[in-house]
């Protein structure tokens, strides 16, 4: 007699199913929301990434084909960010600053040549007060800082006047400094420049000669910092 033996059926439970499909898939094609994406998209590459809380509750968007720059770019598409490299391709660190509608300004050519002091970059800012005189001065680049920070001892050669200058306390890695906050006519950087950029004039003996280019300007483009090419490239959108 002869017997006809069938496979046995594997039955899969659904929590298994769900655990496979997401084996076979990246994390980043199968999240909900925009910030799921790019976090997951982040965790998948091994980056870090900051101000999804930006994003509110936008959906989830087509990432398409590509490396992880690329996707990212796909995924931001309308937003402002901060992109830190190691070496080209190799992201470090990913800055979400905002909706692209902050209104910088460049020409065709955006990279700028940085000077390396220690960890940071340094590069040369031309500065516009009220009097409208030009100041070139050179600043460290710092995603940590919320406006551009500046000496007191500045305030009057770009025509501010000191008394009618907002006060302000900011806090510092040695503890909270008292501020002046201004607003700068323009900043140029290279050939990337922004208009009204809040600054905040410290007590020079509290900066111990640093200047810093800080967000109030950053926010305005979409950045990426290079550290092997010591290099820092800005595109307004």
């Amino acid at each position: 007699m002869a017997f006809l033996l069938k496979p046995a059926r594997k039955i899969v439970k659904p929590a298994a199913l769900a655990c496979l499909v997401s084996g076979l898939l990246p994390a980043y094609a199968i999240a909900g929301g925009l910030a799921d994406q790019l976090a997951a998209l982040a965790q998948g590459n091994g980056f870090s990434i900051e101000g999804l809380s930006r994003l509110g509750e936008e959906p989830a968007r087509t990432a398409g084909a590509g490396d992880a720059k690329t996707q990212l770019g796909a995924l931001l598409q309308g937003y402002n960010y901060i992109l830190a490299e190691s070496q080209p391709g190799k992201i470090e660190r990913v800055v979400v600053t905002g909706a692209a509608h902050s209104g910088g300004r460049m020409s065709p050519s955006s990279t700028v040549q940085t000077i390396r002091i220690g960890v940071h970059h340094q590069v040369e800012a031309v500065l516009f007060g009220p009097n409208g005189v030009p100041q070139t001065v050179s600043v460290l680049v710092d995603t940590g800082a919320s406006t551009v920070v500046l000496p007191t001892s500045m305030i009057p050669s770009l025509g501010f006047d000191a008394d009618r200058l907002a006060a302000g306390i900011s806090q510092t890695a040695s503890g909270q400094v008292h501020t002046k906050i201004g607003e700068l006519a323009s900043v140029v950087v290279g050939p990337a420049s922004a208009e009204k950029v809040q600054v905040s004039f410290i007590a020079d003996k509290r900066l111990n000669g640093a200047m810093l280019l800080g967000m109030s300007f950053l926010n305005r483009f979409r950045v990426t910092i290079d550290d092997e090419r010591s290099e820092i490239v800005l595109l307004a959108k």
